[in-house]
């Protein structure tokens, strides 16, 4: 028999209200719990018990809203701690699409949090640097891959502005980023030669200047939309309305959110985040970032799923899972999956 339950000798007078009394439960909490846990004895239907010689009792009992509250303690708080990230990160990122040629990407990402000796913000900034990228299990050796990853690696780490109810709110001292590439370039042109990396360059260079643009291509990645998640959303009992970037550089969509909570193992928490596109807008508006004039004959169909594993006591990011997927004609158009693990 289960350890935590016991068998109890009815008595004359008994009625499962007056032994749940006892035990802090209601007599129809303990009349359903009688019966989930009954193999051989008879189930219980009336609140007498005239004829019962046993019923099966909780060791501890537990109300329904002291499970809430306990369970709520196992879970990361609804603000931005420190605690709740590791200090580095392994990610694996595939795209896949209807034609079956998928695209892996490894690499790692650092998190460091600047102190609040080296800040005047009364938000946290977070230094964020990703680094030995891999396509496909290699090294990538293409111009534009070789081109884009010098670039972006000549300015990480990139220090983002996390407000304490999370997700990036802007970029802090972004001005510094352009000078950073600045003094890096020259050794970047030593070691890319040529005019497709000169133009590459000079147009990178130019992008640093807008800080909306970068914000908004950092911040409408898969990546940092898993990383610095909105707090609250490990504490939603109701389905609300969230709005995610289903693809890089596009515009925010508006999805039905619901969540889901498994405290079943003994040191981790599993929150699983699951959203179906509601906006009325095409496929093809969503790929090419633009609202076209004309309604949509045919909207997009598509669903996002975030999954965290959080430990119960140290409230850490252990590993977090995404993906986004498109439909058309009920057939896989498009499909990305990024997960983060922590680092030993």
């Amino acid at each position: 028999m289960d350890e935590n339950i016991l068998t109890y000798d009815v008595k004359s007078g008994d009625t499962l209200e007056k032994i749940g009394d006892k035990i802090g439960m209601t007599g129809e909490q303990l009349m359903d719990f009688h019966n989930s846990h009954c193999e051989r004895m008879e189930k219980l239907w009336f609140n007498n018990l005239v004829g019962v010689k046993q019923i099966i009792v909780p060791k501890e009992y537990k109300s329904p809203e002291a499970l809430r509250e306990e369970r709520e303690k196992e879970l990361p708080p609804s603000s931005v701690t420190r605690d709740f990230y590791a200090k580095s990160y392994s990610v694996k990122e595939i795209f896949s699409n209807f034609s079956g040629d998928d695209l892996e990407l490894d690499y790692k990402v650092d998190i460091h949090f600047k102190s609040k000796k080296e800040i005047t913000s009364p938000d946290e900034i977070v230094d964020v640097r990703c680094h030995d990228f891999k396509k496909n299990g290699i090294r990538p050796d293409d111009k534009m891959s070789t081109i884009s990853i010098a670039s972006m690696e000549s300015i990480y780490p990139i220090s983002f502005i996390i407000p304490f109810q999370g997700k990036i709110s802007g970029i802090y001292e972004f001005e510094k980023l352009q000078k950073t590439f600045e003094a890096k370039r020259p050794d970047l042109e030593d070691f890319l030669v040529g005019e497709v990396y000169r133009s590459y360059l000079d147009k990178f260079h130019e992008s640093l200047g807008n800080q909306d643009h970068i914000l908004r291509q950092l911040s409408s990645s898969l990546l940092y939309q898993i990383i610095f998640p909105k707090m609250e959303w490990f504490h939603k009992l109701d389905i609300w309305t969230e709005g995610f970037y289903f693809l890089q550089n596009s515009f925010l969509l508006k999805c039905s959110m619901r969540a889901q909570y498994n405290h079943e193992g003994d040191q981790v928490v599993e929150t699983l985040l699951n959203g179906t596109l509601q906006e009325t807008f095409s496929l093809q508006e969503i790929l090419r970032g633009i609202s076209f004039d004309e309604e949509p004959e045919e909207l997009a169909d598509g669903e996002i799923e975030l999954r965290y594993i959080t430990d119960k006591k140290s409230k850490k990011m252990i590993e977090a899972a995404a993906s986004v997927t498109f439909r058309n004609d009920d057939e896989l158009y498009r499909k990305q999956t990024l997960k983060l693990t922590q680092d030993e």
